[in-house]
């Protein structure tokens, strides 16, 4: 047999064990333009975020989001005196992400802790339509800039972060949706003397009650390199309603930016050192 057609058989059957994990179109996802069929993007999650770690899911192309995040920095468990944990500071998130494509969402967002303003792309690498396992990747990467550490002069290099996550996301019985998140972080510690970093496995659970409701809780443990102390651990409700979602969750993590969650907790959840955050975002 000569090679050429060796080439040609093998390709035929690589093609049909590929096709095999393809779920083909159904009508309904099916859409005319122009004369051409368009597929709708595979959504596993209804939001481009569970808690503080990202889904898979990028937006239509033109479209805006706008982000607001709360965290309490007083503890529930302070009761009354504290309004328990509504009466006191908070660590606020602001963002807004930009949609140049279907499959990539620039957002640049900023906390008030230490003045970090983070630039954040994210792109949707694959995506796979199976009755069983339909699956999805997304990869994010970000830069984050810190303007008041005090120990760091404005222009220190060591002011900068630089993160990476890749976010594997699929959903079962169209009901829980689950999500492994590695993640990188360079320059985790900013005032240490020795850069530090850090490699994350985040993870997160949505079981969707209905459409508009759902329960999910994110657990963000370091694999390895620096962590402030403990690991992350939120869990809450979502609200989907029209263009908007409504976050409320309990967490031991104060922090709200990447490069900042990336870095760990300084409180215990098994302690009882839990604040409550929402989050809400805005289609535009």
């Amino acid at each position: 047999m000569s090679s050429h057609k060796k080439k040609y058989q093998l390709f035929i059957i690589l093609l049909i064990v590929f096709s095999a994990f393809i779920e083909p179109a159904s009508a309904q996802d099916i859409r005319w333009r122009r004369g051409s069929v368009v597929v709708p993007e595979l959504a596993l999650f209804h939001s481009t975020h569970a808690i503080n770690l990202p889904t898979a899911e990028t937006l239509q192309t033109g479209d805006f989001e706008f982000e607001v995040s709360h965290h309490f920095i007083p503890f529930i468990k302070e009761g009354s005196a504290a309004l328990w944990g509504l009466d006191g500071p908070v660590n606020i998130r602001l963002a807004l992400g930009y949609a140049p494509s279907d499959h990539m969402i620039i957002t640049l967002g900023r906390s008030n802790v230490t003045d970090n303003l983070d630039l954040q792309v994210k792109y949707k690498l694959a995506q796979v339509r199976n009755d069983i396992v339909p699956f999805g990747v997304t990869l994010n990467v970000g830069i984050a800039r810190n303007a008041n550490v005090g120990s760091l002069s404005n222009g220190c290099s060591r002011n900068f972060q630089y993160f990476g996550q890749i976010i594997f996301n699929t959903m079962i019985i169209d009901k829980i949706g689950f999500g492994l998140v590695p993640a990188y972080l360079y320059n985790s510690a900013l005032t240490t003397n020795a850069i530090k970093y850090s490699f994350t496995m985040g993870t997160y659970l949505q079981y969707y009650i209905v459409r508009s409701w759902s329960v999910l809780m994110e657990w963000n443990p370091t694999v390895t390199g620096w962590r402030a102390s403990y690991n992350s651990l939120s869990m809450g409700v979502e609200l989907e309603t029209g263009g908007h979602f409504f976050k409320i969750f309990v967490t031991n993590n104060s922090f709200l930016n990447t490069s900042q969650f990336l870095a760990g907790a300084i409180n215990r959840f098994s302690n009882g050192d839990i604040r409550l955050g929402f989050m809400i975002t805005r289609l535009l």
